[in-house]
């Protein structure tokens, strides 16, 4: 998969599970889900997710990262991992 399916797959998800998508700037935004932010980074061979539970810290883009991923996974691997992630 390419960057852009896999932050959409995740976007989708966070949404689905009642995520609020939160402007951090005109550019720039997070989800903020149960107190904490989280923020999907597309790199060139990795995506990340980043997260923080201090809303001055996303505001201020200090956001700590998750375990990187690879983008050789299937949408339902992703959907897997969110769901671990946020421990639903």
């Amino acid at each position: 998969m390419k960057a852009p399916e896999i932050k959409k797959i995740v976007e989708n998800r966070l949404q689905e599970l009642g995520a609020s998508k939160i402007l951090l700037s005109p550019s720039d935004y997070c989800w903020e889900f149960q107190g904490e932010f989280y923020k999907v980074t597309a790199l060139s061979d990795l995506w990340i997710i980043e997260w923080t539970n201090n809303p001055f810290y996303a505001l201020n883009q200090c956001f700590e990262d998750a375990d990187p991923m690879q983008y050789d996974l299937l949408e339902q691997q992703i959907i897997e991992y969110i769901n671990k992630l946020l421990q639903h």
